[in-house]
């Protein structure tokens, strides 16, 4: 048990001022010696005020398991516990949240005199600590995996004398095993010497052990080659602690371009040496107040302008260039080098140098570079080509350049990390709101990145739930599946392509993305147009081929070669296009060279002049009509034909039943003039024959003999109506009139004036408006006109007198009725509408009575013979227009007419 305490200082006092929660329990046994209760021996000062906190009184004397069960029962849980050590002697050590004291608690078990010493350390703020230290793990590891840049966490190896022997791998990310080819999980824990087996000789080692020992950061670029990887690489090495962070990228291609680079400039500078063109730089030399000019000094000179005094550029570098071009002063040169720096303008010019010796012409160049003056000078006539070549040089070392440029600036990726927002209740996730942007983001979204920490992603880019983003993110962060895309995302004010890539950080993700809409549009266009122009080549009704002149030893176009062919062209030898291309024209086609065609092509090739004409292929088993269309081309001819064979036998069979028609519709003709002709002298014979028996034997017939002759002569004259009427409308079918400018409103007074009994007997108005000029057929219109007003005229209820309006307007094409289809296309139509106030027809019956014979009422209540609208809009028909009838019983009919305008 415990000691007692001493005179000084009483253990007990010790004890109360730790910050350990500590007591000392005693077994209580049965008197069957089972263990069932243990006594508080002693309790610090710790344990009484946390007794005070929780209300569960513990003091000496105290039983841990109380009989009044207000203990709560975790206290039966630790009452096995401490059972276990009073029998096994075992001490026991765990760790716990204790809800009532809001912590967690290191407590330990140990066997001690007989009894039980429990001693319990609060160590919430450890594992808060540790619980921080493992998300931020988690966010760095995260956001390692998410840079573009490989990462190694490294710790020393020592050997024996106590020095570095190697490093051990203590962590990696993705982009490293991407840069290095290997599983980054695959070697944490190996040397480096396993993984890469010849970093030693790079001198990468030697550079990490320095910056090991000394602290000092380093960076550094060397060439690394081994049996899995090889290429130059950029390490930055720092020292965090005991370990080496690396941060390594692959620069091979950089490195590639910079030795490029630098192999150009030897080669320019190779060339200045070498070049016939004098080059120098002059500083200027002031006089003693130091405000005026006085002459230029040397400060850089190639071989060429030394050999010009006899000297090396060595020797002439530093002196002044009056001492060597004595006379230089009385030609100019001087003033417009003063020129050139005082005022930076450059300046060009042509200079005829006859002093000192020296009879030459140079086209000279001055420019200001900083405080001196660069001149470079030639020879007139040499000066172009090499000027040409030096500024093609430089243009495409600068195109070269900026590309490079564009592509290092356009790689860099934008990276954000997100966590979850969720639903209380059902703990789905809502929404995501940003942790972490980087600087990439701001140049490919366009917004500053550094209000957007804090933010909703809904708030900011909404698009992502139309975009199907969002279900990606939650879909990542609940199972930690990575994902990857690409989208097209137009929306929150953006439109561009992405590729993204979701990684699962606690709970939430981080997302990296990469602007690829240039690399989408370019790829989208060039395959459209591949797509396009071979579906046209290749399902193209029409031939197409391409043709390139062979030439004789003299210069002369023998034959032509096929440099591209479709599959038309094909089907008329049985070949694919790809078995022509290669193959001769006279190889294929031998009776081209004979029937025409070649010089035709040779033509178009030499004068360059395109053609189109029909011709006749009736050669090699090949019998077509051809539109041919020949086109110069760089290099060649473009022939395109159209087989218009089908079109040509169809051409020929037409001709032929136009003939046909053309007889059979003069023989109709004929014969419906001699069959009107014999059948209306029988019916005037009736006629004639009626008169007499009515006139010499009518006193000798009763009222039924005399009714029979007026049937008989009734029957006759409604027959020769009707043939007249059939006479009319067969030769309106069959004639054609040459038209003319008809004027409506003339042919209107002629139509009145032959009706003008039956409107006097019938009491009718007439209401006409002006009317059209159209092109047409005098007699056909009148018979038009003639018609439906004699239907108006006849067609009235009993008792009333017909009113009849007659009106016009010009329409545009585009306005007629749907239902309105004129037989000639025009822009405009003249619209003549005439209605009346007659019986009027059913809407249904509208179709039918504009057929032949077609009537709607009885030929005893209105004469007729049913031809006259039929007539109507045949006549319509023949000037190429269009006629509509709409009625209502008892409301009148109206008729709208359209012509086409002149």
């Amino acid at each position: 048990m415990l000691p007692e305490s001493s005179n000084d200082l009483s253990l007990s006092a010790l004890l109360d001022v730790l910050p350990e929660a500590i007591a000392w329990l005693k077994p209580v046994y049965n008197a069957d010696n089972e263990l069932i209760n243990l006594q508080f021996v002693y309790v610090n000062e710790v344990i009484r005020a946390q007794s005070r906190i929780t209300n569960y009184a513990i003091e000496p004397g105290t039983f841990f398991l109380d009989d009044t069960e207000v203990r709560p029962a975790y206290f039966q849980q630790h009452f096995s516990l401490l059972s276990q050590v009073l029998q096994t002697g075992v001490t026991q050590t765990y760790t716990q949240f204790n809800e009532l004291l809001n912590g967690w608690y290191t407590i330990t078990h140990r066997l001690m005199d007989g009894g039980v010493l429990s001693v319990a350390r609060n160590v919430s703020e450890e594992m808060q600590a540790a619980k921080a230290l493992e998300e931020q793990a988690s966010l760095t590891q995260a956001m390692l995996n998410g840079s573009q840049a490989g990462v190694l966490l490294l710790q020393a190896i020592y050997n024996v004398q106590e020095q570095i022997d190697d490093f051990l791998i203590i962590a990696a990310n993705k982009p490293m095993g991407e840069i290095s080819n290997f599983d980054p999980k695959a070697i944490i824990g190996q040397p480096m010497e396993r993984v890469y087996p010849n970093y030693r000789q790079s001198e990468f080692f030697r550079l990490y052990c320095q910056t090991f020992i000394d602290g000092e950061p380093r960076r550094a670029e060397y060439y690394y080659e081994d049996a899995i990887r090889k290429g130059w690489f950029e390490a930055s090495i720092n020292k965090q602690g005991n370990y080496l962070v690396l941060t390594v990228t692959k620069t091979t291609e950089t490195h590639e371009f910079h030795a490029t680079v630098e192999q150009a400039a030897r080669n320019l500078q190779s060339v200045i040496d070498h070049s016939q063109t004098g080059i120098f730089v002059f500083s200027p030399v002031f006089d003693p107040l130091g405000e005026q000019i006085i002459d230029f000094r040397f400060k850089t000179i190639n071989r060429m302008v030394a050999a010009l005094v006899g000297q090396t550029p060595d020797g002439i570098t530093g002196q002044v260039a009056s001492d060597w071009f004595i006379s230089y002063r009385e030609t100019g040169l001087f003033d417009k080098y003063r020129h050139t720096y005082l005022t930076g303008e450059p300046q060009r010019f042509d200079i005829n140098y006859n002093v000192d010796g020296f009879d030459v012409w140079f086209d000279v160049q001055s420019v200001r570079v900083d405080n001196d003056v660069l001149v470079t000078f030639t020879d007139y006539t040499l000066l172009k080509h090499a000027q040409q070549t030096l500024e093609q040089q430089a243009n495409q070392t600068r195109k070269q350049t900026e590309l490079l440029n564009s592509v290092l600036d356009g790689s860099e990726s934008g990276i954000m990390a997100f966590e979850a927002v969720r639903d209380p209740e059902l703990n789905t996730i809502v929404d995501f709101r940003f942790v972490v942007v980087n600087k990439a983001c701001e140049s490919i979204l366009g917004l500053p990145i550094e209000p957007l920490v804090g933010k909703s992603l809904y708030e900011v880019f909404p698009g992502n739930w139309e975009t199907g983003l969002f279900e990606l993110y939650a879909h990542t962060t609940e199972t930690g599946q990575p994902g990857r895309t690409e989208v097209y995302y137009n929306h929150d004010g953006l439109d561009f392509w992405l590729t993204i890539s979701a990684q699962q950080l606690g709970d939430g993700f981080v997302v990296t993305f990469s602007d690829i809409s240039a690399l989408k549009r370019a790829n989208r266009a060039v395959e459209d147009a591949a797509g396009e122009l071979i579906t046209v080549v290749d399902t193209s009704q029409t031939g197409i081929f391409l043709f390139e002149p062979i030439f004789d030893k003299q210069g002369t176009v023998t034959d032509f070669r096929f440099k591209l062919a479709n599959k038309q062209l094909g089907t008329y030898i049985n070949k694919d296009s790809r078995e022509i291309t290669g193959k001769l024209g006279s190889q294929l086609f031998p009776d081209y060279v004979s029937n025409g065609l070649f010089e035709r092509y040779r033509a178009t090739y030499l004068t360059g002049q395109n053609q189109r004409f029909d011709f006749h292929y009736d050669d090699g088993g090949i019998d077509a009509w051809l539109d041919i269309m020949v086109t110069k081309m760089e290099g060649g001819i473009l022939v395109t034909f159209t087989d218009y064979t089908a079109l040509k036998q169809l051409q020929h069979q037409l001709e032929n039943t136009i003939a046909d028609l053309k007889r059979t519709n003069d023989n109709l003709e004929q014969f419906a003039y001699v069959a009107s002709h014999d059948l209306q002298e029988p019916l005037r014979k009736i006629r004639s024959f009626g008169d007499v028996l009515k006139g010499s034997f009518g006193h000798q017939l009763n009222d039924e003999g005399t009714g029979l002759i007026d049937r008989m002569q009734t029957a006759a004259n409604r027959m020769s109506g009707l043939i007249r009427d059939l006479l009319a409308y067969s030769r309106l079918a069959s004639r054609k009139e040459n038209l003319e400018a008809i004027s409506l409103q003339t042919v209107l007074s002629r139509v009145l004036d032959d009706l003008d009994l039956s409107i006097l007997e019938t009491g009718a108005v007439i209401h006409a408006g002006p009317l059209p000029t159209v092109c047409g057929d005098d007699f056909q219109l009148r018979q038009l006109l003639q018609n439906l007003l004699s239907n108006a005229l006849k067609f009235r209820p009993e008792g009333s007198s017909p009113v009849v309006h007659i009106q016009s307007e010009r329409v545009p094409a585009a306005t007629l009725p749907a239902d309105v289809k004129p037989l000639q296309q025009a822009d405009y139509y003249e619209r003549i509408e005439l209605s009346d106030n007659g019986i009027g027809f059913e809407q249904k019956y509208v179709d039918r009575i504009f057929q032949v014979f077609q009537r709607l009422h009885g030929r005893s209540k209105y004469e007729g013979t049913g031809i006259g609208l039929a007539i109507v809009q045949k006549v319509v028909e023949n000037h190429g227009g269009a006629i509509v009838a709409t009625s209502e019983p008892g409301k009148g009919a109206t008729f709208t007419i359209y012509l086409p305008a002149i």
